[in-house]
């Protein structure tokens, strides 16, 4: 009996161990400050212009065509033997996130606030988005 009982608790013992399923948020490359998380869309555009939305793990470009969500860009190019390292620079005022890829090429996405309603999308001069 005592035998029966030792092999059940090793058992469940065993059989509960912690989840190597982790969420998104946690394993996230991205880190957008408070700031400027939530909806941005481009000054004057109406609804046919670039949309950005921040959230605390991620941020999605959208336009008319198409939404890229930038960790899951990220994970799809994330390979065996395809590095991909993000970078994140973050200040009270600025907000950068450089994505390098294995072949040498990156992209740099960098927004430096204006006021609490408005940034600025420093890649295309002159963009200014409004938070929504």
């Amino acid at each position: 009996m005592k035998k029966a009982l030792l092999l059940c608790s090793l058992f469940f013992l065993l059989s509960c161990s912690n989840s190597d399923d982790t969420t998104k948020v946690s394993n996230s490359d991205f880190h957008p400050p408070v700031w400027i998380q939530g909806n941005w869309g481009l000054e004057g555009a109406g609804s046919s212009g670039v949309l950005f939305t921040f959230a605390a793990n991620d941020f999605c470009m959208t336009t008319q065509s198409f939404k890229q969500c930038q960790q899951e860009f990220v994970n799809q190019y994330r390979q065996p033997g395809n590095g991909v390292t993000v970078k994140e620079t973050i200040t009270a005022a600025a907000y950068t996130a450089e994505i390098k890829y294995f072949a040498g090429q990156s992209i740099i996405y960098s927004f430096r606030k204006l006021s609490n309603t408005s940034i600025e999308w420093t890649a295309v001069p002159g963009s200014v988005l409004i938070k929504q």
